[in-house]
């Protein structure tokens, strides 16, 4: 068994599911923290307070429109007010801009970060004006979701679809709501409500389908998400230790929480902050055509960092061997959201299939048997030539400066 595939086995099969702010998620964050450990890496464990699911938020979203709807019976214009503000922060919520898990956040995830003999946090903030080598994080979350109906292979291709139908649902109700907070429109007011059923009824159907989720669907064995990235993290952690990069100053980021809602890379935000790093995020790399995202978020798309991606195409252009092309990614958040939105350096290494989806997404059929070892390397090879890459460029800026 080739070495990045025995990591995968090792997550999904010996550790299995690991659902955010569980015991399972726990023992993986100690199996890497002993891998990172025997590579030889300097570690820190950095525990956070989680969701063990992002179906509650929605619940929460979703049921709080349905109340307003509601109450526009008897409070017409408090009705309003309500849906207006639970749309605002829906949108701030699928945007990562905030949340309203944390102040439910009861259970416990952890990132493990590993570093050189240096730290390289430490070394940016001390030589913020002084030429400095170039502060890369590689990242990759550790944890498995929790499957869905909405994400089962007859029906995950309508996802997007579902998704805007959504977000079209909540914004109709709250359309509607404020014009019946509005006098001037009473007389419409029948035509309103008619109007705003077809939508609400919608929404009692998602609503239900995230009930089916918590109850009655199991977490995903996770190897393709995001035990393939682990293992090509842990691989390129491996590559460097024999074979440094001058002039790079590389840090390992395995994140907790990433399926309740990028809760382990926005602590990372928290407590390291962006400035001064360049992130590349490894994500559903074990099946599938190997891709750079250049710009991710379903609602609006925010851009991967220009000079990762003019690097990435350097390097596949020069390397034949190496089948890897450029493409928006229009689906969930990555860890790369959070730091896109803020306006950080990030680029997603991903694989999808040919619908522009990624294999097995969220569903039982995540196992190791359908992880590739060819895509593992692939992934590692272009991983570790960008790094190249930037070494390079730090060399010769360095150089001619």
């Amino acid at each position: 068994m080739h070495p990045l595939m025995k990591h995968v086995h090792r997550l999904s099969v010996q550790i299995g599911p690991r659902g955010s702010g569980t015991e399972q998620e726990a023992r993986a964050a100690a199996w890497l923290v002993q891998k990172f450990k025997t590579l030889g890496y300097h570690v820190s464990v950095n525990e956070f307070k989680t969701v063990g699911s992002f179906s509650y938020v929605q619940l929460l979203f979703f049921g709080g429109i349905l109340a307003a709807f509601g109450l526009s019976f008897v409070q017409p214009l408090l009705a309003a007010l309500l849906a207006l503000l639970l749309l605002a922060l829906y949108i701030l919520d699928v945007e990562t801009r905030f949340s309203l898990a944390p102040f439910a956040a009861k259970q416990t995830s952890q990132n493990i970060r590993a570093w050189f003999e240096e730290d390289a946090t430490s070394y940016i903030r001390e030589t913020a004006n002084e030429e400095r080598p170039d502060s890369i994080v590689i990242m990759a979350h550790y944890d498995s979701s929790r499957a869905a109906l909405n994400f089962h292979p007859k029906m995950v291709k309508g996802f997007r679809s579902s998704f805007f139908l959504v977000f079209a649902s909540l914004t109709a109700i709250t359309f509607f709501l404020v014009l019946r907070s509005i006098p001037v429109f009473s007389p419409w007011e029948a035509g309103l409500v008619w109007a705003s059923v077809p939508f609400a009824v919608y929404l009692g159907i998602v609503m239900l389908m995230l009930a089916h989720r918590e109850l009655f669907c199991s977490y995903t064995p996770g190897a393709n998400d995001n035990a393939s990235g682990v293992a090509v993290l842990l691989g390129i952690a491996a590559r460097l230790k024999k074979h440094p990069v001058p002039g790079l100053n590389v840090e390992f980021v395995a994140t907790g929480a990433e399926e309740a809602g990028t809760f382990g890379c926005l602590e990372y935000i928290k407590q390291y902050g962006l400035e001064g790093k360049t992130f590349i995020n490894l994500d559903n790399l074990g099946k599938g055509r190997l891709f750079a995202a250049e710009a991710e978020g379903i609602l609006r798309h925010y851009a991967a960092d220009p000079e990762l991606l003019a690097q990435v195409r350097s390097v596949v252009k020069y390397a034949p061997a190496l089948p890897v092309e450029t493409r928006p990614y229009r689906l969930l958040t990555t860890d790369a959201t959070p730091i896109l939105t803020r306006g950080g350096r990030a680029v997603s290494i991903m694989a999808c299939d040919d619908d522009g989806l990624l294999p097995n997404w969220h569903w039982v059929t995540d196992t190791a048997a359908h992880v590739e070892p060819q895509n593992l390397k692939l992934a590692e090879e272009l991983v570790y030539r960008i790094l190249q890459e930037r070494g390079r460029v730090f060399h010769d800026t360095e150089t001619t400066g």
